[in-house]
């Protein structure tokens, strides 16, 4: 993103907004580094920077509104581009969406939708190392986990919002798409050990379905370190393909694989990164660190046919 032309374009922003809007920009690789912004509830929410491609100020859209659906509350031209705005305080629970509570518009591309996200304010970018992450998704299926941020010289509890829920509650199309697609994989052959890792509660169980469907003997983990703890269960021989999001508490995507890499008996195996984070310079370096092959959420015939292709 080009942000002296957005400077030039919006110059009436403050310079705390644009650098937040620079911030976007430069750390948009970054697989710890989080956009902090707020619901009209006055909390602090967090979504990764990698799925973000800019920041727009309401105010300097023209929106055409949508009665229909309580999370697409309207379309606007972004840029060129028409595209879907929805209402983060309506996708946590609120009644009515209204315009007062709404100041910026966060642009997120992944999973193969590009849309306007509403929210009341945005803060900053701060880092969130996988270690500071605690699990929160037994009691509140639209996070996936909860973590204390320093902030203006104290602390506050932050909830990282799960992204593929969003994307899953909003797209209605794309979910039953996807179930479709469960119906129509054809299972394999091959009952070595298929360790998985995803934080998302939405996410495992859709991993659950493909691997019943594949027949495959699989263990679902909730983060890396679990992954990891699972592998030293069985003989390299054993295990016949690991499959890892990047975003995840305790250890992430990019340090299993690391780790993994790293251990000489495990050359043979191969590792399939199941991510919405995978812009291009990070798939890049996802490959270079030793992933055989990105795959995005939640493209289930991809995955189905990485998973037959890859595991030995």
């Amino acid at each position: 993103m080009d942000t002296t032309s957005y400077e030039s374009e919006y110059d009436y922003l403050d310079e705390e907004e644009i650098d937040i809007v620079k911030l976007v920009s430069t750390n948009a690789n970054d697989a710890n580094q989080y956009l902090l912004f707020h619901g009209k509830d006055e909390q602090y929410y967090a979504k990764n920077v990698s799925k973000i491609e800019e920041i727009v100020v309401f105010k300097t859209l023209d929106m055409v509104r949508n009665y229909d659906d309580n999370l697409i509350v309207g379309v606007a031209d972004v840029r060129g581009e028409m595209l879907s705005l929805v209402s983060f305080d309506s996708w946590l629970g609120a009644s009515d969406f209204d315009e007062k509570d709404t100041e910026f518009v966060i642009i997120v591309n992944y999973g193969g939708e590009k849309f306007g996200l509403l929210v009341k304010n945005v803060e900053y970018i701060t880092t969130i190392e996988p270690n500071m992450m605690q699990s929160t998704t037994s009691g509140n299926s639209k996070s996936t986990f909860t973590t204390k941020i320093a902030l203006n010289n104290s602390e506050h509890l932050c909830t990282i919002i799960d992204s593929d829920k969003l994307l899953f509650d909003t797209f209605e199309d794309q979910n039953e798409s996807t179930l479709n697609d469960l119906q129509n994989i054809k299972s394999i052959d091959n009952q070595k050990m298929v360790l998985l890792a995803d934080d998302s509660r939405l996410i495992q169980n859709l991993l659950k379905k493909v691997c019943l469907e594949l027949n495959l003997n699989y263990k679902i983990l909730s983060n890396g370190e679990q992954l990891l703890q699972e592998m030293k269960k069985y003989t390299q021989e054993e295990i016949g393909l690991v499959v890892t999001d990047v975003e995840m508490p305790i250890l992430g995507g990019k340090e299993v694989i690391k780790k993994v890499r790293n251990e000489s008996k495990y050359d043979e195996l191969n590792i399939l990164v199941h991510t919405n984070m995978a812009n291009d310079i990070m798939k890049n370096e996802l490959m270079t660190l030793g992933a055989n092959e990105i795959i995005c959420k939640v493209d289930i015939q991809s995955l189905s046919m990485a998973i037959k292709k890859y595991i030995k």
